[in-house]
């Protein structure tokens, strides 16, 4: 399914509508579950939807209740619910936010600068992005990494963090939400510019390229399923969407474009469409091929 092995019986993988480098599903065997397995997703999709999600892309039948033994609790779907387990989640999310530290002069610094042809500015230093020296991987595993906050588009509260995990030599290893993700962005800039504009992106990196190379105030959503949901936000008066080339069956980037620009044209608000020239994945390619020239 395109994703990571993260211990023994269980794995990370891309949620349904997401792009290929999403880990937000994740899947735990369990003999005792109806179809040998729960699943929770970190983004908050539905959980009968990954199910049935999981179940085709292992060629499998949709799930049908009637055919499980009824001895099997008919709510083995893990997936927290509530609101005190929501705001346990964004507790324990930001009490990793807290103890990210300033990313300047970090591994966080060398990769945005050497991997991805990005600067800090000074906006977002300590703001929307900070370092973290040891965080939590798989069952017994630790790494450094970038910590990005996630606010609520609609109230702008913090709800979750982006974590891109880094090896020593600060290559991405991975990446995960953690929190409540749905709803919310990486808010490199807090508000669409006077003039109404802002663009938005699925990754941090490909946000911050835009905004680096004069698009204005950019919003990155953390995944294509994100991007298709975004709602409209009377604040702004004209969109910027960047889409990505996305060669997986589901083609989730294409999707999430028309439903966002449907959406926005119907509320009379303008879309541009940035689409990375063949080649190249996203828009923060289309920066760093710009830089070698």
């Amino acid at each position: 399914m395109g994703g990571d092995v993260v211990s023994r019986d269980s794995v990370n993988v891309p949620g349904p509508g997401h792009s290929a480098a999403d880990r937000s599903l994740s899947i735990k065997i369990n003999a005792r579950a109806p179809g040998g397995f729960v699943v929770f997703s970190h983004c908050g999709d539905n959980p009968i939807e990954c199910r049935d999600y999981v179940r085709q892309r292992l060629g499998l039948d949709p799930f049908d209740p009637r055919a499980d033994n009824q001895s099997i609790p008919q709510f083995s779907v893990s997936i927290a619910g509530g609101e005190i387990d929501q705001r346990r989640r964004i507790e324990f999310s930001q009490k990793i936010w807290q103890q990210s530290v300033d990313p300047r002069g970090t591994i966080v610094e060398h990769y945005l600068r050497s991997e991805r042809a990005l600067e800090l500015i000074p906006g977002i230093v300590g703001t929307v992005v900070r370092y973290h020296g040891r965080l939590k991987y798989g069952d017994d595993q630790y790494c450094a990494g970038m910590v990005c906050l996630m606010r609520s588009i609609k109230t702008d509260e913090p709800t979750a963090i982006h974590r891109t995990f880094l090896d020593r030599d600060g290559r991405k290893i991975d990446r995960r939400m953690l929190g409540i993700a749905k709803g919310a962005a990486i808010k490199i800039d807090p508000q669409p510019g006077i003039d109404g504009r802002l663009t938005i992106g699925e990754g941090f990196e490909t946000s911050l390229a835009s905004r680096l190379a004069g698009l204005g105030p950019a919003w990155a959503l953390g995944s294509a399923g994100a991007m298709q949901a975004f709602p409209v936000v009377d604040a702004i008066s004209e969109l910027t969407f960047l889409e990505e080339n996305d060669n997986t069956i589901q083609r989730a980037s294409h999707r999430a474009k028309v439903a966002c620009t449907k959406r926005y044209l119907k509320a009379g608000k303008p879309v541009n469409v940035v689409t990375p020239r063949i080649g190249l994945t996203d828009f923060n390619d289309v920066w760093r091929e710009a830089q070698q020239q």
